[in-house]
Formats: C-alpha cells, sequence, structure tokens
C-alpha cells in the first residue's frame, strides 16, 4: 500500500469509513484530470446473499401404510440440512388384496420358503405348514389403498453480485465487475448500511390519494439499472422446479460512480472494503 493510499485508509476508516464515492473525496485521493466531468451516473453493485430450502415430492400408490404416518405436507424445517418425510397423501378405497391372491389371506414363509421345515427336514418352520397370515391386509384378504407423497428438502444457497448491464457492455470498463467483487469480498458478510431492505419499489400513497404507487428503486441517489431484474432471475433459477417453502435473503448495495470527461477518459470511482479509493477504466489523457 503507497504512503498516499494508507493516508487515506486511516482518514476513511477514522471517519467510520464511507462507501459513498463523491467526486470531491475522488479529487483528493485519485489524481483525476482537472475540470468537470461532461458527464457522471451514480450508480450500484447488488450483491445478493441467500439460503433456501427447496422441496420436491413424488408420490407412490401402496396396499397398507405404517398406522403411524400423518397426513398433510410437513412443516419446514428450522436448519439448513437435507431431509425426507412420507406423508398420507390420499385415501384410494378398500378393495381384494393383491399381495395375497394366490392363497386369499397367507403369504408364502419367506424363512423356510413355504416348505413348513428348515434345514433338509429336521425343523419344523415356526409358520402354519409353510404359510403366515398376510402380513399386508392381516388375514382379512381386504386391503386398504392409500396415496403416499415422498417429500425431500434441500438446502440451496446463492451468493452473487451484479452489475448493471449497461456497464459491463463498455469496452473501457471491461473487468471492473470481477474486479469490484474482489475489493468489496461480497461473499462475505457487508456493512450493515448497505442493507437494501426494500427492492420492490413501493411507496405509500398521499393522504389524499392513499393506496400505493410505483417508483424506480434506488439507493440513496445510485441507481440499480437492471440489477434488481438480473438477481430476481438468479433467485427464480436456483428455486426452479421445486417449491420453495423457507428463505433467507439478504440484499446489499455496493455504490459506484462513473465520470466521463469528453470521448477518452471513462472511469469507475468506488471505496472498497478497507475504505480506500479506487477508479478503473480508461485515462489514458491523464
Amino acid at each position: 500500500m503507497t504512503a498516499r493510499a494508507e493516508a487515506g485508509f486511516l482518514l476513511c476508516m477514522a471517519s467510520q469509513v464511507s462507501y459513498f464515492p463523491t467526486l470531491e473525496a475522488a479529487r483528493t485521493w485519485l489524481p483525476l484530470p482537472p475540470g468537470e466531468p461532461t458527464a457522471a451516473e451514480r450508480l450500484v453493485m447488488l450483491v445478493v446473499h441467500a439460503a433456501l430450502i427447496r422441496r420436491t415430492s413424488w408420490v407412490e400408490d401402496v396396499e397398507s401404510a405404517p398406522a403411524t404416518l400423518s397426513r398433510g405436507e410437513p412443516p419446514p424445517p428450522d436448519d439448513l440440512e437435507v431431509h425426507h418425510h412420507v406423508r398420507i397423501d390420499a385415501n384410494l378405497g378398500g378393495g381384494a388384496c393383491a399381495a395375497c391372491t394366490a392363497s386369499p389371506g397367507k403369504r408364502r414363509c419367506r424363512v423356510c420358503g413355504g416348505a413348513g421345515v428348515l434345514f433338509g427336514g429336521g425343523t419344523r418352520c415356526s409358520c402354519d405348514e409353510g404359510f403366515i397370515k398376510c402380513p399386508t391386509c392381516g388375514g382379512t384378504t381386504q386391503a386398504n389403498r392409500v396415496r403416499l407423497r415422498y417429500y425431500t428438502d434441500t438446502p440451496a444457497f446463492l451468493n452473487e453480485a451484479y452489475m448493471p448491464t449497461h456497464i459491463t457492455a463498455v469496452p473501457s470498463l471491461f473487468g471492473l465487475e470481477s474486479r469490484m467483487e474482489q475489493d468489496i469480498q461480497f461473499q462475505h458478510a457487508l456493512p450493515e448500511e448497505l442493507r437494501c431492505h426494500d427492492l420492490t419499489g413501493r411507496v405509500a400513497g398521499s393522504a389524499y390519494r392513499g393506496g400505493e404507487r410505483k417508483v424506480r428503486p434506488e439507493f440513496h441517489g445510485h441507481d440499480f439499472g437492471d440489477a434488481i431484474d438480473k438477481a430476481l432471475a438468479g433467485l427464480a433459477g436456483i428455486g426452479a422446479g421445486s417449491t420453495v417453502v423457507r428463505h433467507v435473503i439478504r440484499a446489499y448495495a455496493w455504490p459506484f460512480l462513473r465520470l466521463r470527461w469528453g470521448m477518452e477518459d471513462d472511469v469507475v470511482v468506488y471505496v472498497n472494503r478497507a475504505g480506500e479509493m479506487k477508479f478503473h477504466g480508461d485515462h489514458g489523457s491523464w
């Protein structure tokens, strides 16, 4: 770390670190060109940390089920482990037991194979002449068919950073996304002051009109671009093909400032996790 960067780091840490870059602060710590920029955009990289419980299920029709099985869907788990459940999904009615049609009410003994004796005839088997009471119907020849539903709850995680697409299409800013991801260490817990509690854009209406209205979401004057839509697509992707029964989602906005001087100089200024001012882009003329 250079002496200038170290001084900037200590100053920022002393002021509890401001993660909102400004042109004035950038001029103090970075060799920006003189004069006012011809264009400036206040934007954010959106970071999403999510833990989801995905539930899948399948059914099987059987002629009997353990009396201890419950009905109804199991509650979501309280932890992030894999869980399996079995529930009675429907009663399909009674009828002739299909497991003992050859010998109604009885099943061939599996121990002696229906012989009635063991060890070559030296010992009688405990069955009844090679048969036992049918375990499916209890010897009644009638069985109650039920549909069982098997559930599997599996945790899934998402730790991702989303940059507005129009920034990633600027040749002079290629590599910005990966560099910011490294500098802000987005996989780890982020500062609470950068937490986004509502990205819907819904705001309460006036006392006169009532209801709600929608506005374009922003974070302290910084625009998300299409980062919210990209994050929603990412969340939908990890939940696809299943039912999400529980989720914990935290979203954070890491602000940055895009500055342009004419057509040649196009840079982005941001503050890294340590509070150091950083820039990225084409600054060949200065």
